[in-house]
């Protein structure tokens, strides 16, 4: 009789843990799909102007590609070229 105490004791135990981790998991869950789905960054630049910039950063040499081996050296000297070019007065953001 004693062992069988033990072992639903343990089975009770475990089951509490499932149960607290599917919870613990659920509201981690929640806290996610909350956060995904909130207003991106207040940004001010349209996606019109993001395109017209990346075509400049192209024209002033930019390839874009996944496999570059080259990033960020080659947009940053695009950017100090497109900006040269403008006088410094272009959209391009952040060029160090």
């Amino acid at each position: 009789m004693n062992r069988n105490l033990r072992r639903h004791a343990s089975h009770g135990a475990r089951t509490f843990m499932h149960l607290f981790a599917a919870s613990l998991l659920t509201v981690a869950g929640a806290h996610l799909v909350q956060a995904q789905t909130q207003a991106p960054s207040q940004s001010t630049t349209t996606r019109a102007q993001t395109k017209a910039e990346l075509k400049t950063l192209e024209k002033n040499g930019y390839e874009p590609s996944a496999q570059d081996p080259h990033y960020p050296d080659d947009i940053q000297k695009a950017e100090k070229k497109a900006s040269a070019g403008k006088g410094a007065s272009g959209p391009m953001v952040n060029p160090q």
